[in-house]
């Protein structure tokens, strides 16, 4: 009797767990990387993640970058909104890999511009996915990285 009880438990258990759905009504991000470590005058930052959204309508990517003096924040913008259609996604799409790129300092690839620094710092980006009925996913934050002074 004992083992029938045990077995009806752990079966329930099992089933509980893999019914759960991993999209929820606040999209979710998840950074992955950032590259490269070190930025030069003309390369191209790569940021790479993922996210999740029950409804599939997330609408705006909000980037917020952050620039330190050793561990300090020196400056933080956050003017940049993203539509999601500038992301490259199709619309309705509840779960994707996507992929930021900036070029750093220079114009020549028709990228977001990362505008050079006066002189060599560190710097990090964030990013919150906004929904259209407003729901924003919790902050992410890449790796920092270091911008070479052009």
């Amino acid at each position: 009797m004992k083992l029938i009880q045990s077995l009806l438990i752990t079966l329930l258990v099992v089933a509980v767990s893999c019914n759960k759905d991993k999209f929820t009504t606040t999209p979710q991000v998840k950074i992955k990387s950032i590259s490269p470590g070190t930025v030069v005058s003309g390369a191209i930052i790569t940021i790479e993640g993922k996210y999740t959204d029950q409804e599939g309508d997330v609408d705006t990517a909000l980037i917020i970058r952050k620039y330190f003096n050793g561990t300090t924040e020196t400056l933080v913008d956050t003017f940049e909104r993203v539509p999601f259609s500038g992301l490259g996604l199709p619309a309705k799409t509840r779960q994707a890999d996507f992929e930021i790129l900036y070029e750093y300092n220079t114009q020549n690839t028709g990228l977001r511009i990362f505008s050079g620094v006066a002189k060599d710092t560190t710097a990090a980006i964030g990013i919150v996915f906004i929904d259209m009925k407003g729901n924003r996913s919790d902050y992410q934050e890449t790796d920092k990285i270091r911008l070479i002074k052009p």
